[in-house]
C-alpha cells in the first residue's frame, strides 16, 4: 500500500474495552457497523483525541503504510505521542451536529478556519463550504432557523473547514472589495487529515435522509479524504460504504466490502450482527460428497457445501445461504433426479408473503428442515406471477453448493 490514509490500532481495557485495528484510504468511506456499545463512537473520539484515557495503547496516524514519519502520528503510547484534539486534522460531524446556537450558519463554520486568517478571506471560504453543501442562500440564519437536514449540512461544512489547508489564496478583489461567494476551494490534494461521521442521519426524517445520501456520496467522490461513518444501519452501510468494519463489544470483527462480509460472514456472531435472516445450525461431514464437496446434515437433507474453512469431519457448524444465488422453481419442473441429489435441490412450501412494491418477503418452509428453520428470500412479483405462486404453493428451491457459506460454531 502506498496510499496516505487513516492507519489505527488501539488497545483499551477500561472504561471502555477496545480491541480494534483498520486503515482507510484517502476517497475511501469505512464504515463501522454495531450495535448500541459496541465501541463505534468511542472509537471515532479516538480518532480525533476526544476519548482519552490512561489504559488507551497503541496507535493512530495519518500517513503511507510503513512510514515512521512524526509528524503524521496522532497518537502513540510507546512513543509517549498524544496530540491534542486541535493539532489533529480531523473534521468530526456529531450526531446531534453541535452547532453554536448563537452563531449563524456561515459563522458556526468560520470559528473553525485558521484564526490568523484576515476576516475576508474566512468569509469566503466559509461560503464556498456552504456552496459546497448548498446551502450558501441560508448563510446568515441561525441553527434554529434551519430544518434538521440543513443542519447537518453546516455540520459538514463546518468538518470540512478543519481539513482545509491553513493557507488559501486570496481571492480577487471586485470593486474593491472581497466576493463573499463563487470562491474555489482547494484542489483535492490541498486536503488532508479525516472526515469522522458520528451517524449524522439519525436526526432527519426518510426523505431527507435520501437527499443527505446523496450529497455525501457526492462528496465522496470529490474529496480525496479517509471518510469514516458510523452507523448501526447496515443498509445505510451497504449504500454509502466501500468497506464496512463489523464491531462488537470495542473489537473488530470483520473488514471487507459489504457484500462479501454479507455473503461470507466471519463467523455467527458476524452473522447474527449485520442481520443475516438465513442462518442456521447443522453438522458438517468433511469430503463425503462428489467433487470433494462436504455435506451438511440440515434435518433429513443432506446438502452438498464448498469447505472452504477445512472444518473438521462431523463438526457442530452455522452456515448461511446467499439469497441472491437462490433459485425457486415451479413443483414438477423436471429437474433430474441425479442432479437434484447433487445440487441442493429440494421440495418447499411458500408459507408467508409480505408484497414490498416490485418486491416480495417471502418465507419458505422446507419439508424436513429442523423445526423453526425458514427460508427467507426476496423475490419479485414478476417471478411469483411468472410461478402462479400464492401462500400455500408447493415449489422448488435450488440452493447451488457456492450459495451455503459455512462457519465453525465457535467464534474465532
Amino acid at each position: 500500500m502506498a496510499h496516505t490514509g487513516l492507519y489505527l490500532s488501539l488497545r483499551c481495557t477500561a472504561p471502555v474495552p477496545l480491541q480494534a485495528d483498520f486503515d482507510c484510504a484517502p476517497g475511501e468511506l469505512v464504515a463501522l457497523v454495531g450495535p448500541s456499545g459496541s465501541g463505534k463512537t468511542t472509537l471515532l473520539r479516538a480518532i480525533a483525541g476526544l476519548y482519552q484515557s490512561p489504559h488507551l495503547q497503541g496507535s493512530v496516524r495519518i500517513g503511507h503504510a510503513g512510514a515512521a514519519n512524526n509528524d503524521s502520528v496522532w497518537f502513540d503510547s510507546q512513543q509517549r505521542i498524544n496530540l491534542p484534539p486541535q493539532q489533529r486534522r480531523a473534521g468530526l460531524v456529531f450526531q446531534q451536529y453541535a452547532l453554536f446556537p448563537h452563531l449563524n450558519a456561515m459563522d458556526n463554520i468560520a470559528v473553525y478556519l485558521d484564526p490568523t486568517s484576515e476576516k475576508a478571506l474566512k468569509t469566503a471560504q466559509s461560503m464556498a463550504l456552504l456552496e459546497r453543501v448548498s446551502l450558501a442562500d441560508l448563510a446568515h440564519r441561525l441553527p434554529h432557523e434551519l430544518s434538521g437536514g440543513q443542519q447537518q449540512r453546516v455540520a459538514i461544512a463546518r468538518a470540512l473547514a478543519r481539513l482545509l489547508p491553513t493557507e488559501l489564496p486570496q481571492p480577487s478583489p471586485q470593486n474593491g472589495a472581497a466576493p463573499i461567494s463563487r470562491t474555489p476551494l482547494p484542489t483535492q490534494a490541498a486536503h488532508s487529515g479525516v472526515l469522522l461521521l458520528d451517524e449524522p442521519f439519525s436526526a432527519v426524517d426518510a426523505p431527507m435522509r435520501q437527499v443527505l445520501y446523496r450529497e455525501l456520496a457526492q462528496l465522496h467522490a470529490s474529496l480525496q479524504l479517509p471518510i469514516v461513518l458510523v452507523t448501526h444501519d447496515l443498509a445505510e452501510a451497504r449504500r454509502l460504504a466501500d468497506r464496512v468494519v463489523i464491531m462488537d463489544a470495542g473489537t473488530t470483527l470483520q473488514s471487507g466490502p459489504p457484500e462479501r462480509v454479507l455473503r461470507s460472514p466471519r463467523n455467527a456472531r458476524v452473522a447474527q450482527l449485520v442481520g443475516i435472516h438465513n442462518h442456521f445450525a447443522s453438522q458438517f461431514l468433511q469430503a463425503s460428497a462428489p467433487g470433494g464437496m462436504g455435506t451438511l446434515r440440515w434435518g433429513t437433507h443432506n446438502l452438498h457445501a464448498l469447505d472452504k474453512r477445512k472444518i473438521d469431519d462431523q463438526a457442530a457448524v452455522t452456515w448461511v445461504l446467499a439469497g441472491d444465488s437462490v433459485h425457486i422453481m415451479a413443483d414438477g419442473a423436471g429437474v433430474d433426479g441425479s442432479k437434484a441429489a447433487t445440487d441442493n435441490y429440494l421440495p418447499c412450501v411458500l408459507s408467508e408473503m409480505l408484497p414490498l412494491g416490485e418486491i416480495c418477503v417471502c418465507r419458505l418452509t422446507v419439508p424436513g428442515a429442523p423445526a423453526g428453520d425458514v427460508v427467507t428470500l426476496n423475490l419479485s412479483t414478476a417471478v411469483l406471477r411468472s410461478l402462479k405462486a400464492a401462500v400455500g404453493s408447493q415449489l422448488v428451491l435450488h440452493m447451488p453448493p457456492s450459495a451455503l457459506h459455512i462457519m465453525p460454531l465457535k467464534a474465532h
